[in-house]
């Protein structure tokens, strides 16, 4: 096995948490920092193979962007390090290395969903750096990319598949204090009626208790509604809204809402709750 440096080895533990990454993940969690090369990170591992790169194009905007992802061989050292199950993990059965198209070139691959993946690994690093300073730790995460398993998000509403960005489950050690679960759902579009419609999926599936079903939990869970940079200014209109709906005391008593900028510098400020006790999230230390 090739040595790593301490900082390769957080990398991976990144890629093996989320699936993949891109630059800009690297700056949010502080292994990297904007504008600059972070080939002292990637060279090593992409030449042994643990990682792999490729050019995604999205279909709409944003230019050409680089994503990273932990092969079979990347994850197997961490399971290895960390004592635990290789398919607890996250990793691609793509090969390693720079993936090329016949001509040499990086191969770049045309990813409808890539702005709004990224994003979504934003929010759960928001998330996650959030917990650290409480009791609490992320059990298990569901992304709504991850099939295989048994760890996408999808749940049953009217009969139908129902499938939100994430499920998150947050516990800490000692018993005698709540888990946290979360339902996350990030808006990639701007029409407000679209947002309202789909809260209120999010509020049906709570009448219908979709989590209990799938889970077979018997604690309440919260949605967290999220938004980004082209519908962050309708959000308050959208609140607005939901509050002269039938289902607002589901949106009053269960769900929050914050955009991810917001988020990502002060996640318990950024988040409005309209119940009548403190914010539904773990306390800091």
């Amino acid at each position: 096995m090739a040595s790593i440096t301490p900082t390769q080895y957080k990398f991976l533990k990144l890629l093996v948490r989320t699936g993949f990454a891109t630059n800009k993940h690297l700056c949010q969690v502080g292994l990297t920092k904007e504008k600059t090369s972070n080939h002292y990170i990637t060279d090593r591992l992409l030449a042994n193979q643990y990682i792999g790169r490729l050019i995604i194009v999205p279909a709409f905007g944003f230019g050409r962007k680089v994503m990273y992802y932990v092969t079979k061989k990347g994850a197997e050292l961490i399971a290895e390090s960390e004592n635990v199950e290789l398919e607890s993990l996250m990793y691609s059965r793509l090969k390693g290395g720079i993936q090329t198209a016949k001509g040499g070139q990086d191969l770049s691959v045309v990813r409808n969903d890539f702005v709004h993946r990224e994003r979504y690994i934003s929010t759960f690093l928001a998330f996650e750096k959030y917990l650290e300073n409480t009791e609490y730790s992320l059990d298990r995460v569901y992304n709504y990319y991850q099939v295989a398993n048994d760890k996408g998000t999808g749940l049953k509403l009217n009969g139908k598949n129902f499938r939100p960005d994430g499920i998150f489950f947050c516990e800490t050690h000692d018993s005698t204090k709540p888990v946290f679960l979360y339902v996350v759902e990030l808006h990639r579009h701007s029409d407000r009626r679209k947002i309202i419609n789909q809260l209120k999926q999010h509020a049906h599936a709570l009448e219908q208790q979709a989590i209990k079903q799938r889970f077979s939990v018997e604690y309440p869970y919260f949605v967290l509604s999220v938004f980004t940079d082209e519908n962050t200014v309708i959000m308050r209109s959208v609140i607005e809204e939901l509050k002269q709906t039938p289902e607002w005391p589901y949106f009053r008593d269960f769900f929050m809402f914050a955009p991810l900028e917001d988020m990502q510098a002060d996640l318990y400020r950024a988040f409005a709750y309209f119940g009548n006790h403190k914010k539904p999230l773990p306390p800091a230390r």
